[in-house]
């Protein structure tokens, strides 16, 4: 995996170029927004690291060259404190994740091992045939989290969102998330501080929490079921866990605080950026999700 670093601050550089380099990733970085841009264009990352406040080229206008030239870079924007109003807005301008500063280990390495198999997973995306109105699809996956990023790339594919690479890699970076959900909250039923803890410990600690649940017959047994409508015009995943649920509606209407970035549910505010439509049903382990086809 390709990945480029695009930040001004030595400091936080040098110390994402070591840790993306220890984990054997090819890596390149530069330290304004044009030599960043130009890096991109040459160079074509898989994923893109980049900071906001950028000399010579500010890193909302790198990102906006990135999608206006259709690029299928994977883009993570750096956000300091402070700068979390611009982080909200690269994400509804289709940035795909964010990374807040200072950059901790237990924040960079899970999220490059997550795009990690993303990259590795994707296929050329097609176009439904004239003659298919419809195409539907169930998948039943077991919570075991390293299937992740293959079954949203799958049920991406499956919906057939046409030869738009970064739709379809929007789609799947939100079926990423959702899919993570509802095995780690909802089979599993790790909470978010649980999890936040785990994390903040080791990433061995985190695995070590996941085997545990795993050991336990009853969280094993669990299953997450995901039913695709695909149509000509849409595509329509509605996922289903088997865990007791959440307060979903608080959980949204948390949404709209100054700082949504901080909150622990962070992936049901990154698949609202991902889809048209988020609906929770019942008692918030059923979510349903709609994309338009419609050229972005």
């Amino acid at each position: 995996m390709r990945v480029a670093i695009i930040e001004d601050d030595p400091g936080t550089r040098r110390f994402m170029e070591e840790t993306v380099a220890n984990l054997g990733f090819e890596m390149r970085s530069a330290g304004d927004g044009i030599a960043g841009l130009d890096l991109i264009r040459d160079w074509e990352p898989h994923v893109v690291f980049l900071d906001i406040q950028l000399p010579r080229l500010d890193g909302l206008d790198v990102l906006a060259a990135i999608r206006d030239e259709g690029m299928e870079t994977i883009v993570i924007i750096n956000t300091a404190f402070g700068t979390e109003e611009h982080a909200i807005r690269a994400l509804r301008l289709r940035a795909n994740d964010y990374l807040r500063k200072p950059v901790r280990h237990s924040d960079l390495i899970p999220m490059l091992r997550k795009f990690e198999q993303i990259v590795a997973a994707r296929e050329q995306p097609s176009a439904l045939p004239d003659f298919v109105r419809e195409r539907r699809c169930r998948v039943v996956m077991e919570s075991h989290l390293d299937q992740v990023a293959r079954v949203a790339d799958y049920l991406a594919n499956e919906a057939e969102m046409g030869h738009n690479r970064p739709l379809t890699l929007g789609v799947t970076l939100g079926l990423v998330e959702l899919l993570n959900n509802a095995v780690e909250h909802g089979n599993l039923g790790i909470g978010g501080e649980e999890k936040a803890i785990a994390m903040a410990t080791s990433p061995g600690a985190y695995r070590e929490l996941v085997e545990t649940r795993l050991s336990d017959p009853e969280f094993a047994a669990r299953q997450v079921v995901v039913e695709l409508l695909s149509t000509r015009d849409r595509a329509e995943w509605v996922i289903s866990d088997q865990g007791r649920g959440f307060d979903w509606r608080a959980v949204m209407d948390d949404l709209d605080t100054p700082d949504p970035l901080a909150l622990h549910g962070r992936g049901l505010f990154l698949a609202t950026c991902y889809f048209d439509e988020v609906e929770f049903l019942g008692a918030g382990n059923v979510v349903r999700v709609r994309k338009s086809k419609s050229p972005v």
